[in-house]
């Protein structure tokens, strides 16, 4: 969660379409209003969503979109994102596709964040609940390939650790250390995920389906559509600041951050997955009213992220004089997972 799946999935899609090779994306979430697939159709990338549930829980539903993006797109390539909390694909995903779709070659890439994995192999782990690490180290185990992800973010000599720790503890797997921006790194994903012979994993997780319900119940779900309303056409400007407030919220509060993703306008994504990131820059374009998709995975009680969502509108309404106005609000915890295969 917050790895960076989406940044590499874009950029891997977006190389291979420019090299003719149709290519779909599927993305995946527990709610039902996915930031990510409105990014893909905005980029015009092929592309479904199986809402409301992770892939194990809606197989029928993934097998349904692929068939859809191969008849529809004629897709020879479909990238697969799962919810950044769902494990145990290995048994109830990759083995029925393997199973059901005789023809179909299917590799499972598990993305650690660079930073966030140094915290979980060091003292900062203390910080996510157990039942959180439990479903954190089941995703590596079971991995073929794991892509360290945003290498870019720390110094090289913490690149140099975490590979001398990574390589000792997960050297049986293929591990790829990642710029997802950068297009030489993705390239290589690329060619590692088309060379899958051989590594395909064979064994299901052995895995505590308490602990890592437990685990999902851990992390609130939230999700809401957004319109803002300017008074001068500073739309774009006063829905940065909504963000910025909400995100400096979060910090103040001291939540785990799984991620936080926004789309303006159904065109620009904003993706903060660490309390150090920073709001990146946007085009302050004058416009009256700005449509907000927010999407919220925090270590915390659903009330009270959307109690801190409507404090920040409060705030960015009192600053700016805009209005804001909540069109629909989705705040949960995932169920028990119970998937529809698991072989």
């Amino acid at each position: 969660m917050g790895s960076g799946k989406t940044t590499a999935t874009r950029q891997a899609a977006q190389q291979l379409i420019s090299k003719n090779i149709k290519t779909g994306i599927i993305t995946n979430d527990q709610g039902n209003k996915l930031v990510d697939g409105g990014l893909f159709k905005h980029l015009n990338i092929p592309n479904r969503e199986v809402v409301d549930g992770c892939f194990c829980c809606n197989y029928g539903e993934l097998d349904t979109n692929i068939s859809s993006l191969v008849a529809e797109a004629g897709a020879e390539i479909i990238f697969a994102e799962s919810v950044g909390s769902c494990t145990d694909i290995v048994a109830t995903v990759l083995k029925p596709l393997l199973k059901f779709r005789t023809e179909t070659q299917v590799t499972v890439s598990t993305f650690a964040d660079a930073r966030l994995l140094q915290m979980m192999l060091g003292n900062g782990a203390k910080a996510f609940d157990e039942s959180v690490r439990y479903i954190y180290f089941k995703q590596l185990e079971e991995a073929s390939v794991i892509v360290i992800n945003k290498i870019d973010l720390i110094n090289e000599d913490e690149l140099a650790l975490l590979r001398t720790i990574i390589v000792k503890k997960y050297g049986d797997k293929i591990l790829l250390f990642q710029n997802s921006n950068d297009k030489q790194h993705i390239e290589k994903w690329i060619d590692v995920l088309n060379a899958h012979d051989g590594f395909i994993p064979i064994n299901s997780l052995d895995i505590d389906y308490d602990l890592y319900a437990a685990g999902e119940a851990n992390l609130a779900w939230v999700d809401q559509e957004i319109e803002l309303f300017s008074a001068d056409g500073n739309g774009m400007q006063e829905a940065a600041l909504l963000i910025a407030n909400i995100f400096k919220a979060i910090k103040e509060k001291n939540y785990v951050i799984g991620h936080l993703k926004f789309l303006i306008n159904n065109s620009i994504k904003i993706s903060l997955t660490s309390p150090g990131d920073q709001l990146p820059s946007i085009d302050f374009k004058p416009c009256n009213s700005v449509d907000l998709l927010i999407n919220m995975r925090v270590q915390t009680l659903p009330e009270n992220v959307t109690s801190l969502i409507a404090d920040a509108i409060l705030q960015t309404e009192l600053d700016t004089g805009c209005r804001i106005a909540i069109m629909s609000s989705a705040a949960f915890q995932p169920g028990y997972p119970s998937p529809e295969h698991r072989l």
